[in-house]
């Protein structure tokens, strides 16, 4: 199964963002990162291919990364939700080209 150094580097990213996120007072570990990197293996290997692409990460942040971290109490308060902060910090965190097809 390859995996791509930018996905690693894509991957390493969004934790950090996540842990460091402002709403967050216990973040994700870098055996998240792990378990996100496992799972989208999992995930291509499922769909026949050989290789993670930066959409198999993407698909997969949320139902992994959620659970693993602790809202600050007030942001829990206001409504927010682990899978809202996964969501925001998709959306800021560039995503890495992929390259040609293999």
């Amino acid at each position: 199964m390859h995996v791509e150094p930018a996905i690693y580097e894509y991957v390493s990213t969004l934790i950090e963002n996540v842990r460091n996120a402002p709403e967050v007072v216990l973040g994700t570990s870098v055996r998240a990162g792990l378990a996100l990197v496992r799972a989208a293996r999992a995930w291509a290997i499922s769909y026949g291919r050989n290789y993670v692409v930066p959409d198999d990460v993407k698909t997969l942040a949320v139902p992994v990364l959620a659970h693993r971290m602790v809202l600050d109490p007030e942001e829990d308060f206001r409504g927010t939700t682990t899978e809202d902060v996964v969501r925001k910090v998709l959306e800021r965190v560039s995503v890495p080209l992929e390259p040609a097809a293999r």
